[in-house]
């Protein structure tokens, strides 16, 4: 019986968030609330109808198909800048 030695099975060790990092099956859609589904839906429509507005306030004589430009893409730039910022102080590079 000494030729089988039974074997210590270490534990495996869960990272300080959790299950964070391991691939999962299912939404994170499924887990908001409505609140949150519409902040996320919401928020960023309502801020580009402010930029289309400040575009039509600044340049009356611009065509609507650039106003509408202009604002998406300000918004696509703040919701980048704002990602980009949060990982860089978070330290998650990817």
């Amino acid at each position: 019986m000494w030729f089988r030695k039974n074997k210590i099975k270490e534990t495996k060790k869960r990272g300080m968030y959790g299950r964070r990092y391991e691939a999962s099956n299912y939404s994170s859609w499924d887990n908001m609330s409505f609140i949150e589904k519409f902040a996320f839906l919401g928020l960023p429509c309502m801020l580009c109808f402010i930029f289309y507005m400040m575009c039509d306030i600044i340049h009356m004589d611009m065509i609507w198909y650039i106003r509408l430009l202009i604002s998406v893409c300000g918004v696509a730039l703040c919701i980048g800048l704002i990602t980009g910022i949060v990982n860089y102080f978070t330290g998650e590079n990817w």
